[in-house]
């Protein structure tokens, strides 16, 4: 065997040892108590939706996204400081990137507006989650 060989044969073991990280990483976080698949349509990435895993901790959100190494949330929401705006179906143009069967919300939040898909289950969970913080 040649050394280029080698070489080839541990960049893909090494390719798929990461994809196999990746993937078990995103299983785990599905599988914690209080998650849930959660696509959050990002304003700074042209509009695009980022996929990811939602997490309930306290009253914080903390969202995950999909692909990725670490351990802390790309965003946390503070539950007496998110506002549901509209509730609606995802758009034709949407339903490129999104399942049929999701919600769309429009929310604002402590950092400003922005925009999420989930299942119609996680919506009433999310809805309860939110109407369940004191008072302010």
């Amino acid at each position: 065997m040649h050394t280029v060989d080698v070489i080839a044969v541990c960049v893909v073991a090494l390719a798929l040892i990461v994809l196999a990280a990746v993937l078990a990483r995103q299983r785990y976080m599905l599988r914690l108590p209080g998650a849930i698949a959660l696509a959050v349509l990002m304003p700074s990435r042209n509009g695009r939706w980022l996929y990811g895993m939602g997490r309930y901790v306290g009253g914080e959100l903390r969202w995950y996204r999909a692909l990725g190494f670490g351990s802390r949330p790309s965003q946390v929401l503070e539950r007496g400081a998110v506002e549901v705006l509209r509730r609606r179906s995802p758009t034709p143009t949407e339903l490129t990137s999104l399942p049929e069967n999701v919600v769309v919300l429009e929310c604002r939040g402590a950092t400003g507006p922005f925009t999420m898909a989930l299942s119609e289950g996680a919506y009433t969970g999310f809805v309860s989650w939110l109407e369940s913080s004191a008072p302010i």
